[in-house]
């Protein structure tokens, strides 16, 4: 018997629609993998019903009730016409009762399936009030609930006839990867009771899903970062990998099981840091280079942090690690450093305590690798100041350290004797500062220069770059040529620098165009301009330093000095325009965004380069988020052949990202997959040797190409253009191989392989290149067998033409002699001849410059052998030829005579001519060897070496070469030279204005000492006070060391009527300055107007030398007193001069 059907009034039958609350606002929401869905108001309120349908019936009946503090107050006459118009636009059955206990309604509606539901629905919607839901949810979902387009929320608002509000992230930066706590939005929810409850559930559901997994960082400490072993845990659920090279270990996976594990990881690391201990030791700062770090890390895991500052005394050095490991790591330093000792060198010392030339050359031993090779050639350890101590101008002394095991003292000497003569041979006149480019452009200067310094020989140091911008000094070093036989003249160094200084003009020009701003910003808005966690700061400056252009850019920064509320920019005038433009626009972008930090964009990329995008792990993804400082969110399972990208967070650095993202998307979406049949016997040819015809191939094309073991299949993936490119070319080698893979073995004497093969293999290359074939060389198991095979492989044409070349070796070895000939080594030089010329010529003569192994033609022992064997070995009729004409060298030279012919110092330079040619050519023509003293020396003795007929000839032509050409001689008493020559002006001068020119005979050198001295130094009462600003001081001249006896004669060339004219000018000076008997100092506290003295190309100072009647010498920077006037002359000549 059926069940009678419930009543209508039953409540426990028909639950009622309501309840205490009218809205689900104010409820709590705990969300993550493991929340439950809670209700958004208590059970009675939401809609219950029964159904008394089967499934197989076609209708239903359904009851529900609404309960009275829900429904809305609906007249009679308005309650009815609903009533009427749902039973006939849907075809149903429908009855209402009103509880007369608690005035709620019930419903009880007959009809199908579906429009029994949609009158449930649009009574709900008609009779109840509507209500209102607010609960949050993460911030970082939000654009998973909505979706691409809005495509998620809005079948949720369809469905459910409400509105939904979801609030924008309006946090002030992208959340931090590390934090697992996200920030929180709120969703409001408005409508109908049933609709508001089924969206809550709907957008949960959405979170639940969103936040099931979690990725998470732990920055490890940087005192702890060597004490942490790597993580790699590659499970299903969970994977962690770090710490990186900054420091984080990533942790990846479920939720719960990513929070587990970052506890314990936390846990270990504060564990690890309360172990970890730091204990500091005095150590003296010039023994930490002999501690090694990374040794004792190795050996005892503690970790050394020695001060790299340039205090001189900062002498405390670290040890941090567990206690037990400290001291056994105190201990071995403590060993090491004591096996050591320390020279130093103080190179200021020399060239007159020139410290300024010591900084130049500490600089350029340091830039140009010259003490790593003293340290290599003698065992040593030698080092000189860093670049940005060595750009002081306070440094009163250069020292260079040279260190070496107690054992090794004579090392060091070595080492202090090699260094000491690197700095006697480079003076100060060798030497420029250029102080004229500015700093901004001091990574160009080694590229500006390197075409001209490597023509002029003079190495450049870019000090300003070296010191990172703390100077704007660039060095230039004149150095000696090496096929140079005499020093170069002051001129022509002179010139070799003005030509590599010139060729810093294009960054003169340039700094015209450069300009530096600095502008207001307040401290507080620069936040704007660095962006978070600096990533807008590096963005914007990436984007000018590309090479074509470079930018400076410095927050808090007036040019000088730190300032809170400026901001330094430098650069060309485009650049720092378009800098200005990039700040005003951040700048504004905060003032007119509320949510700049949440400026969201969204972006659609081929579906097919997501892989590439995330990355292994989500690597490149993370590094784009890392990078630009962002929140990148991709869209999960996109439908179409595009997929969303959703990037939140600071607007500059959203747009930049976002651009970064296109490019690579559309590079990768271009890349196709080539594979070609290559067999594999041809994989290694097309590889090369060390991979380098791939890799030029892979650089070529911009492709990838992967060679698989054991199969034929060669893969080529990359830009579409340059596979099917790179896919032509394999496939043009290959048939290039099988075009060229015929083989030949020939059979050669075993003797005759290593001329076949040649030093280093360069006999057997070239053949093979000029040919085009592949030579192998098979080694012979049988070592006493008399002859090898040579595989080729390549074209038929190739194999005959190698052969061919093969045996001709192997017939000029078969015609090979070697000749010993017996020979005093006081000969060798005469046989090798200046830089081997005579060598040549004989060689050449025989008929064996056309030869291969031109050194076994004729073989000279070195000078250090106590040989006296000549050797020969070639084809018989070279060698002949050879030791026919070394025999009569040596008979000449045993009939060589030596006479030596007393030439004037002065015109040796005429007997060496430019680079030797006239010497060589005076040697050449009379077949003499001819030695001229060097500038130094006092001899001034030339040796003429030869048969006694060719010594008289070249002695003849050597007389005729120098013989004297001067008119008249001067004899200027030597204590008057310095005065006469005014250092050198006077000399100039009267080649200027009367051509006329003057030499010094054997007292050049002496001549040039005098012109060069220093001014006197002067009495320590020549300086002022502080409350002084000039000083003028006078005293007896000191004759003592006057001899008119001790003179220095001035040779005159020209023509005779400006001859008589200089004459008469010499010999006026000369009386002039023997009255001279009193010397002046004049002290000025600034030198700088020593300038003003001088006036333009020294006018000013040759007019008061003129009116006054006196010498004056304005100080060099390399005098003693730079600060202080030199004066000589009478007592009213100096009054006069003042």
């Amino acid at each position: 018997v059926a069940a009678p059907p419930p009543s209508i009034n039953d409540e426990s039958a028909f639950p009622a629609l309501g309840g205490s609350a009218g809205s689900a606002s104010g409820s709590n929401v705990i969300w993550g993998p493991s929340m439950k869905t809670p209700s958004s108001a208590s059970s009675s309120d939401k809609v219950f019903s029964r159904s008394s349908s089967s499934r197989v019936q076609k209708s239903v009946q359904e009851a529900f009730n609404i309960k009275n503090n829900v429904s809305l107050n609906v007249s009679t006459v308005e309650f009815r016409k609903i009533i009427s118009e749902l039973k006939k636009t849907y075809d149903v059955s429908l009855e209402s009762t009103v509880s007369t206990i608690n005035k709620d309604r019930t419903f009880v509606v007959s009809g199908s399936i579906k429009n029994v539901a949609q009158v449930r629905k649009e009574l709900v919607r008609r009779l109840t009030k509507p209500v209102q839901d607010r609960f949050k949810i993460p911030s970082r979902t939000r654009a998973a609930v909505i979706g691409s387009g809005g495509k998620n929320l809005r079948p949720i608002i369809e469905s459910t006839g409400t509105r939904i509000n979801i609030e924008r992230n309006v946090t002030p930066g992208p959340q931090s990867s590390q934090s697992d706590e996200d920030d929180e939005i709120e969703v409001t929810i408005d409508g109908d009771i049933d609709g508001v409850t089924d969206a809550r559930k709907l957008i949960l559901a959405i979170v639940d899903e969103e936040t099931k997994h979690l990725s998470t960082r732990v920055q490890v400490p940087d005192e702890l970062i060597k004490f942490v072993k790597p993580f790699d845990i590659n499970e299903e659920n969970l994977k962690v990998s770090g710490p990186n090279k900054n420091g984080s270990i990533s942790i990846q996976g479920l939720r719960d099981d990513v929070l587990i594990k970052k506890n314990e990881i936390v846990s270990q690391l504060n564990d690890l840091k309360i172990k970890i201990k730091t204990e500091t030791k005095s150590i003296p700062k010039k023994v930490h280079q002999f501690i090694k770090p990374d040794e004792i890390y190795k050996q005892f895991n503690v970790v050394i942090e020695i001060p790299k500052g340039e205090i001189d005394d900062e002498e405390l050095v670290s040890f941090v690690g567990l206690p037990s490991d400290i001291n056994a790591a105190i201990q071995h330093a403590r060993n090491t450093t004591s096996q050591f000792i320390i020279d130093s060198l103080d190179i200021s010392r020399a060239h007159g305590g020139n410290v300024d030339h010591a900084r130049a050359l500490a600089a350029y031993f340091s830039h140009a690798g010259l003490l790593n090779k003293i340290g290599e050639e003698f065992n040593t350890i030698t080092s000189a100041p860093p670049f940005d101590k060595l750009v002081s101008r306070n440094l009163k002394n250069v020292s260079i350290d040279i260190s070496a095991p107690k054992t090794s003292t004579q090392s060091i000497k070595d080492s202090r004797k090699k260094i000491v003569e690197l700095v006697n041979g480079l003076a100060p006149t060798r030497i420029r500062f250029v102080n004229d480019v500015v700093p901004f452009f001091a990574k160009r200067v080694a590229s500006i220069t390197e075409s001209s310094s490597k023509s002029q020989n003079v190495h450049v140091v870019p000090l300003s770059f070296l010191a990172e911008n703390k100077t704007n000094e660039i060095i230039l070093v004149a150095l000696d040529n090496e096929d140079d036989e005499f020093a170069p003249s002051q001129e022509e160094i002179n010139a070799r620098l003005d030509v590599v200084d010139h060729s810093l003009d294009e960054l003169r020009k340039a700094q015209s165009e450069l300009k530096s701003v600095v502008l207001d910003v307040e401290n507080d808005k620069q936040q704007f301009i660095e962006g978070p966690n600096g990533t807008t700061l590096k963005t914007l400056l990436n984007s000018f330093n590309d090479g074509s252009s470079a930018i400076v850019l410095k927050l808090h920064y007036n040019g000088d000095l730190p300032s809170p509320d400026k901001v330094y920019i430098q650069g060309t005038k485009t650049d720092v325009g378009k800098v200005e433009k990039e700040i005003q626009a951040l700048l504004k972008d905060a003032e007119d965004l509320k949510d700049i930090y949440s400026f969201k964009s969204e972006i659609h990329v081929p579906k097919n380069v997501l892989p590439r995008l995330i990355g292994k792990n989500g690597g490149h993804l993370n590094t784009l988020r890392d990078q630009f400082g962002v929140n990148i969110d991709v869209e999960k399972d996109p439908q179409g052949e595009k997929a969303a990208l959703t990037i939140t967070g600071y607007k500059f650095n959203v747009k930049e990202a976002e651009h970064d993202i296109l490019q690579s998307s559309k590079r990768w979406a271009d890349e196709v997959t080539k594979t070609v049949i290559v067999p594999q016997k041809y994989h290694g040819s097309i590889i090369g040797q060390g991979g380098q015809y791939v890799k030029r191939l892979q650089d070529k094309y911009n492709v990838r190409i992967n060679f698989t073991q054991g199969v034929d299949d060669v893969v080529i993936r990359g830009p579409s253009r340059g596979a099917i490119k790179a896919e032509e070319e394999v496939k043009e080698l290959v048939d290039y191989f099988i075009e060229n893979g015929y083989t030949k073995e020939i059979q050669v004497p075993t003797k005759a392989l290593s001329r076949i093969i040649g030093k280093n293999g360069e006999t057997m290359n070239g053949i093979a290149a000029d040919a085009g074939v592949e030579i192998d060389v098979k080694d012979n198991d049988d070592k006493e067998s008399e002859f090898g095979s040579v595989l080729l492989t390549g074209s038929r044409k190739g194999l005959k033409e190698a052969e061919t070349k093969i045996l001709a070796i192997v017939k000029e070895f078969q015609d090979t002699i070697t000749v010993e000939l017996e020979v005093d080594p006081k000969y060798f030089r005469d046989i090798l001849g200046a830089r081997g010329s005579t060598k040549t010529a004989i060689i050449e003569k025989a008929g064996g410059a056309d030869l291969d192994q031109q050194r076994r033609l004729l073989q000279i022992p070195d000078q250090s052998s106590e040989s006296k064997i000549i050797t020969s070995s070639g084809p018989k009729k070279v060698v002949e030829s050879i030791i026919e004409q070394v025999k009569k060298i040596v008979q000449e030279k045993e009939n060589s005579v030596t006479e030596k012919l007393d030439v004037s110092k002065d015109k040796h330079r005429l007997i060496i001519g430019t680079g030797g040619t006239v010497r060589r050519t005076l040697e050449t023509g009379h077949k003499v060897s001819i030695n001229v003293p060097k500038f130094a020396s006092d001899s001034s003795e030339v040796t003429i070496v030869g048969l006694p007929e060719n010594v008289e000839k070249a002695k003849a032509a050597i007389l005729e070469l120098t013989a004297d050409d001067w008119k008249t001689v001067v004899e200027v008493p030597a204590y008057l030279h310095a005065a006469v020559a005014e250092r050198g002006a006077f000399t100039r001068k009267i080649r200027s204005d009367h051509n006329v020119e003057v030499t010094h005979g054997n007292s050049s050198n002496r001549a040039y000492k005098l012109s060069s001295s220093h001014i006197p130094t002067p009495p320590s009462s020549a300086s002022g006070s502080d409350e002084e600003t000039f000083k003028f001081t006078t005293e007896d001249a000191d004759s003592s060391a006057d001899d008119d006896s001790d003179l220095i004669p001035w040779r005159l060339k020209g023509e005779d009527e400006d001859v008589a004219k200089v004459e008469s000018l010499i010999k006026a000076r000369i009386e002039q300055f023997k009255k001279d008997n009193t010397s002046g100092f004049l002290w000025y506290k600034d030198p700088s107007v020593f300038g003003r003295i001088v006036g333009i190309q020294g006018s000013r100072l040759n007019n008061i030398r003129k009116k006054s009647g006196a010498q004056i010498y304005i100080p060099r920077k390399d005098d003693t007193a730079n600060d202080v006037i030199y004066l000589k002359g009478t007592k009213a000549a100096l009054e006069k001069a003042e």
